[in-house]
């Protein structure tokens, strides 16, 4: 009977320590500004296919974030199709309120200008 006792803690550790693992979720990280910093950092790394899905998922999170759809606009002015390119900013000048807003829209104008001259 003792030896059952003090056998079963030592089941149920193993069961527990032998588990799948822990998932901790990140709210934090799951932002529509972390996401546009990643993508810009992939842009920064010409990983364009990466860089897009981080602003769309940015874009996902906030339909409103004006830099997610600033980032689209010059991963598609990188891909080479600046007419896409100029209709995803237009849209981002649209919702632009801030100064910060407008100051990041026509950054990206001024990307688009310079991928155009080369």
């Amino acid at each position: 009977m003792i030896k059952q006792i003090l056998l079963w803690p030592q089941i149920l550790w193993l069961l527990v320590a032998c588990g799948p693992d822990t998932i901790f979720l990140r709210p934090s990280l799951d932002t529509a500004a972390h996401h546009v910093s990643n993508g810009y950092a992939l842009l920064d790394q010409h990983k364009l296919d990466d860089a897009r899905r981080e602003f769309e998922r940015a874009k996902e999170l906030d339909h409103r974030h004006v830099a997610a759809y600033v980032g689209i606009g010059i991963v598609y002015g990188r891909q080479g199709d600046v007419g896409k390119a100029m209709k995803v900013l237009d849209h981002a000048r649209s919702m632009a309120a801030s100064k910060t807003e407008k100051a990041d829209v026509a950054r990206g104008y001024e990307q688009l200008r310079q991928m155009k001259g080369n």
